[in-house]
């Protein structure tokens, strides 16, 4: 069989049932059996797939993301996204139109205890998109900033992505989650930065209304008192993974452990019936995570024994490309299917498919895994399956077309870091490197 035509004949067909709504896990499952029938016959599918299974779902860092899970429910159950923007937004009162970017910060805050873009998003979103609207904000650009925001889910530790891409690629998913932290604050910066040339010049656009310039200090230490436990689970899961101290899934367990006693004993914003609904509710988003990874690893081994990647780094050899040639065309196939899939299904058909192309070319496994985190994060924000912009609707019952206008400034300074990024990997390559 013609290893060209197969391998194309494969991702065309993983692409067709995806778009035409088969669910992801088979989607990707169906494809990959194809994979295998098409190269082993009937006779060794089930080992095959069954060897794909468990020699990846395995790994000891694939139990990081049940437990970050865990963390990340337990914390949105608590309502530290509700006092978060109040932090924030007092120690930020000073910024024109200081909601949007106190937003942003607050995004970024909830995605170093939560590693979920989904769950930061609909926290900080469901709290401060009701509040923009009652003050008479721009309610399209905050939308747009929440959206965005949710994002840096994907890249500030502890990073779901990065630990799907580290068990994908055999990758240290300690170096991963440090490489992140630059980029993920520049982006914050960047944000806030964009939302404070843009209020200054239209003020209007963020009336102040009687309460702006009230806060004191001692509103805003009190309020910094009321987010302590924040800085508990960032110092246990980042601080610990950075450290040395314990593995990512370690610190996933302990980040678990102590959002519920946070919760129920200190705080007590989580009673023990919510806390098992939220366990329960962890459960049902593991077993949805876990179909889909199932679905991409068999996709993964029948690309495998096609040889597909193979063929890809040969056909580059004797193309005469560049490197950098290469990587422009590797970014421009995951922009294009960030426009029709979720970041889920790119990473599980495209890291095992390039990640042995990259290898070829030289480039550093963590900065490409940062590269290509930062290209999910653009999948999140664009239509038309971008799926923060379908979480931000769900909360405002907005139109998308108006969502969508006001993520555009964002997307832009999210696609400029990615360029930043590609530039100066140095910027990726630091931290890991004092690890």
């Amino acid at each position: 069989m013609n290893i060209g035509f197969a391998g194309t004949f494969l991702v065309i067909a993983t692409v067709s049932l995806l778009l035409l709504g088969l669910p992801v896990a088979f989607a990707l499952g169906i494809a990959g059996l194809y994979g295998i029938f098409s190269t082993t016959g009937t006779a060794a599918w089930v080992t095959l797939t069954s060897g794909a299974a468990l020699h990846h779902l395995s790994h000891f860092g694939f139990l990081a993301i049940p437990l970050f899970v865990l963390m990340s429910v337990f914390i949105t159950q608590s309502g530290i996204g509700a006092r978060l923007i109040d932090a924030t937004s007092k120690w930020f009162n000073f910024l024109p139109g200081y909601l949007h970017s106190a937003s942003v910060i607050a995004c970024g805050v909830f995605s170093a205890m939560s590693g979920s873009s989904i769950a930061t998003a609909a926290a900080v979103g469901g709290v401060v998109l009701p509040e923009m609207k009652a003050r008479g904000h721009s309610m399209r650009l905050g939308m747009g900033a929440v959206a965005a925001g949710g994002t840096l889910g994907m890249l500030i530790p502890p990073s779901n992505h990065f630990i799907l891409y580290g068990v994908l690629t055999e990758t240290s998913i300690s170096k991963l989650f440090a490489a992140g932290m630059v980029p993920g604050v520049l982006l914050v910066v960047a944000f806030v930065t964009f939302n404070v040339i843009v209020f200054h010049m239209r003020p209007d656009l963020a009336p102040e209304g009687e309460t702006a310039g009230k806060v004191t200090w001692a509103d805003r230490w009190i309020s910094l008192r009321r987010i302590w436990t924040a800085a508990i689970l960032i110092v246990t899961v980042i601080g610990g993974t950075f450290l040395g101290v314990v593995t990512p899934t370690e610190a996933a367990g302990l980040g678990a452990l102590a959002a519920l006693i946070i919760g129920v004993l200190l705080t007590r914003t989580l009673s023990l019936e919510s806390a098992w609904g939220a366990a329960l509710q962890a459960v049902q988003i593991t077993a949805m995570l876990g179909m889909i990874i199932l679905g991409g690893l068999i996709l993964g081994r029948g690309m495998a024994l096609m040889n597909i990647s193979g063929a890809i780094v040969k056909w580059i050899s004797e193309s005469g490309f560049s490197p950098w040639q290469v990587m422009l065309l590797i970014n421009l196939l995951l922009l294009v299917l960030g426009l029709l899939m979720d970041a889920a299904a790119i990473t599980l058909i495209t890291v095992p498919l390039l990640f042995p192309v990259v290898q070829s070319l030289g480039f550093d496994p963590i900065w490409f895994g940062v590269v290509f985190c930062i290209n999910m994060e653009l999948a999140l924000i664009t239509p038309p399956v971008g799926i923060n912009l379908f979480v931000i609707r769900s909360i405002t019952g907005e139109p998308m077309k108006e969502i969508i206008l006001g993520v555009l400034p964002y997307t832009a300074i999210l696609a400029l870091g990615l360029i930043v990024v590609m530039v100066f990997p140095g910027l990726t390559l630091w931290l890991p490197s004092m690890m």
